[in-house]
């Protein structure tokens, strides 16, 4: 029998009878046991029921009789759903096993007005840890209503794990205050209230602070630079030095600063769990710490630092995960893991397979979650293709050898000029793969019923689509940029001469590689007049959604800048490269039309902006806007 597609994520088991029955406006409960009772009280069953219903505008006046059991044989996070003559029957071991049919419920009545189909479900997740990771790290920090909000989202996904990424001054560590006037940081408070918020719908907040790599906004400060790996910048092949992001983890000071972090941080979570992150520590043992690295060798020295990080954790009770990149340039560490350390195995570029690092976790014995994304960071709009791919073989292999979880990443790299919505599909695809990977994989149509319905609260039902066909713009770049869009990084690298440009591209493949990518050879073809007539089909059908939540007016505007932010970046692409511009004064033309659209774009982004989130990391999201700009203006007085 098929699964309808208005439930999502779709589950394991799902029969039909054929038969149908009035739609219930109000339930009388009946639990089951004592513990049926303690379950039902804890949820405030009757109160649910009683808004799904009322939600579902029934008709039919009758009390029907909901039955709520508990089966101590179920998985805990798993249930049966059973609706019939007699009423609504719900089963499972646990509260939150109950608070998952309970999210299922909803969704049937939600879309079944009138009558209900007679049905039997039985259902349970494929991955224990099903999260999402969130960055504040990188300029955005949301408003705690944003937060809040977003919770529920995920929440109704059937997420039970969240992180809040950190890198820079995300949580106001007293004792670094002075460093960071301009910031605007979650307070101890916020935290502990988001806490318990998650904690009421079964979601694990687990604290994410890096430790040790990523690091350039503390090691930019004159009183903390010194304790950098390089302090002057990490000198590259290419011409130009990376700006110091990497701590020195041979210096006892490098230590010391995480654990007052920590010691601040940790406190306010109720997690078992804290993500020590310690990715990507570009130049590690290069710089001041070589003579260290020398001596043991630089996976050593990197573990050494590691197990510090560790007991720093474990005397706050808590277990450590961190970020699996280091252990595949290192295999030998593996072995050397202490038994409560997680890793977060990533990949985020479709074409490079999770199998191998998979593989070899599980032969030796170590926890670990795959760690796909969304694809929606560096590319304003997302990349749809991408995003499927990726999420699609690590959810695949992560199942097939033994993943303790998946977290689905949404980074903030590029500015994080991306709006939520453009995160929506990869949320919900990383949803369904992570709870019933066969039954979710190749069901888009649930998925964007769900995005469009429940997650940017569409009567239109064409915002899903909308939303992922938006993601494809970047083919029309037909460009082999790594892990972003050329859009993007044009707006971000600003005006230049098509020479330098070119130039600068070769360069990319090169970058990659130095960051951990691939290396592709670039290539792009990218044509103004094409992109330009898809953006402007796009826009009608942003003006046909019908939205109806709270922010319905935001989300749209969201969404119109968005469609103007990419065609700021086809529009410059065409005043380098002259495509279709005649003369010198259409290029004056257009100059003038560039500089007119990309201050709508800049007014309109500021509000949007603040609309969600606060106000410190905006004026670095908008750095390459301003730079823009004023080179758009110099030109102009040329």
């Amino acid at each position: 029998m098929t699964t309808p597609n208005y439930l999502y994520p779709q589950p394991r088991s799902y029969k039909s009878s054929g038969k149908k029955s009035p739609a219930a406006v109000r339930f009388e409960i009946y639990p089951v046991g004592e513990e049926a009772v303690r379950m039902a009280e804890k949820l405030e069953v009757a109160d649910r029921l009683a808004a799904y219903a009322s939600a579902a505008d029934s008709t039919e006046h009758a009390a029907t009789l909901a039955v709520i059991e508990h089966q101590p044989g179920l998985h805990p996070q798993g249930y049966i759903l059973e609706w019939n003559s007699a009423g609504l029957r719900l089963a499972a071991s646990t509260a939150q096993g109950l608070h998952y049919a309970l999210l299922t419920a909803g969704q049937m009545m939600e879309s079944q007005q009138g009558e209900w189909a007679h049905c039997l479900i039985e259902d349970e997740p494929d991955f224990p840890v099903r999260g999402v990771m969130l960055d504040i790290g990188r300029n955005k920090i949301p408003k705690m209503e944003t937060l809040f909000a977003f919770v529920d989202q995920i929440a109704a996904l059937k997420f039970n794990h969240l992180q809040l990424y950190m890198e820079g001054y995300s949580f106001d560590y007293e004792k670094y205050r002075a460093l960071f006037p301009e910031a605007t940081p979650l307070t101890a408070a916020e935290y502990r209230q988001l806490d318990a918020y998650a904690s009421e719908r079964f979601i694990d907040l687990v604290p994410s602070q890096n430790c040790l790599g990523h690091m350039y906004p503390w090691l930019t400060k004159p009183e903390l630079r010194d304790i950098a790996e390089h302090p002057e910048g990490m000198p590259t092949p290419m011409s130009f030095k990376l700006p110091p992001t990497t701590m020195n983890p041979a210096d006892v000071r490098s230590a010391a600063l995480a654990k007052d972090l920590f010691d601040e941080l940790l406190p306010n979570f109720s997690s078992e769990y804290v993500n020590l992150n310690m990715d990507e520590p570009f130049g590690l043992g290069t710089g001041a710490s070589k003579e260290r690295a020398d001596e043991i060798g630089v996976g050593k020295l990197y573990m050494e630092y590691a197990k510090q990080m560790f007991a720093i954790v474990r005397s706050h009770g808590k277990k450590p995960m961190m970020w699996g990149d280091v252990l595949t340039h290192h295999p030998e560490l593996v072995s050397d893991l202490p038994d409560d350390v997680t890793v977060l195995h990533w990949n985020y570029d479709a074409p490079i397979p999770y199998e191998p690092h998979c593989r070899r976790l599980q032969e030796h014995h170590i926890r670990y979650y795959v760690c796909p994304g969304t694809s929606g960071w560096s590319s304003i709009a997302g990349r749809t293709d991408n995003m499927l791919g990726n999420i699609a073989d690590a959810a695949r292999n992560g199942l097939a050898y033994g993943a303790a979880g998946l977290l689905v990443t949404d980074w903030g790299d590029g500015g994080h000029w991306q709006v939520p919505s453009v995160s929506y599909p990869g949320l919900a695809f990383a949803a369904g793969a992570s709870w019933q990977l066969n039954a979710n994989l190749d069901h888009l149509d649930a998925l964007k019923h769900h995005v469009s319905l429940r997650m940017l609260q569409d009567r239109s039902g064409i915002g899903g689509e909308l939303l992922m066909t938006l993601g494809r713009y970047c083919n029309m770049e037909r460009c082999t940029i790594e892990n972003a869009t050329y859009t993007s990084y044009l707006l971000n690298h600003g005006l230049s001469s098509q020479e330098t440009l070119e130039r600068d591209t070769q360069l990319l493949p090169r970058i990659a590689k130095l960051l951990g990518g691939v290396g592709t050879p670039f290539e792009l073809d990218y044509r103004y007049s094409e992109i330009s007539e898809w953006l402007d089909a796009r826009r009608g059908e942003v003006e046909a959604l019908e939205l109806f939540g709270p922010d319905a007016e935001l989300v749209k505007d969201e969404l119109l800048n968005t469609l103007r932010l990419i065609k700021q970046g086809a529009g410059l692409h065409r005043y380098i490269y002259r495509q279709e511009l005649a003369d010198d004064a259409a290029l004056l033309d257009w100059l003038k039309h560039l500089h007119t659209e990309l201050l709508t774009v800049m007014d309109e982004f500021k509000r949007l902006w603040l609309a969600r989130n606060r106000e410190g990391g905006l004026a670095d999201s908008m750095a390459a806007f301003r730079k823009l700009i004023g080179q758009y203006e110099e030109q102009l007085q040329q």
